[in-house]
């Protein structure tokens, strides 16, 4: 009875929980798969619901211009996607994805660098915002910190302006 309540646990955290077909062990013969569909996948295993991604990428905003966008880049925040873990041999992980562009040119004009940022550990909205008894919300310090330190190895690695 063990074995099968395991298998039935790890069918449900592959197909409800959010672990892709390549964390769940994917390999070769799946390279048919098109790009759309795998982004199509990461979409639907999104542990954030879409107003919860919004207020993660707002308060992301907020908080840069008195942190990293006061160097030399700009930043567009595009979407923050998040994994809960699927076993304890795979913790989640959240993915931001941002433009990174100097502040004299445009952000449609470019020139634009797109990069992501994932902090393992962070697997949803209570791990990535606090929310005070008031109502007020702002970033997790522990995720913030995560953010920090992927952001400046993005920006140090970026061509010069």
């Amino acid at each position: 009875m063990v074995a099968k309540g395991f298998w039935a646990g790890l069918t449900l955290c592959a197909l409800g929980a959010g672990c892709s077909a390549e964390q769940a062990g994917a390999g070769p013969g799946n390279e048919h798969e098109t790009e759309a569909a795998q982004s199509a996948d990461a979409l639907s295993s999104n542990a954030l619901t879409k107003q919860q991604a919004s207020i993660v990428l707002r308060l992301i905003d907020d908080i840069c211009g008195d942190s990293w966008c006061e160097g030399d880049h700009n930043f567009h925040f595009d979407q923050i996607q998040c994994q809960k873990a699927c076993d304890s041999a795979r913790a989640g992980t959240c993915q931001l994805t941002f433009r990174v562009f100097p502040y004299d040119s445009d952000l449609e004009a470019g020139p634009t660098f797109v990069r992501t940022c994932k902090t393992p550990g962070f697997t949803g909205f209570s791990a990535l915002v606090d929310t005070a008894p008031n109502g007020y919300q702002s970033l997790h310090w522990g995720y913030y910190d995560a953010l920090t330190a992927c952001i400046s190895e993005v920006e140090s690695k970026l061509p010069p302006i």
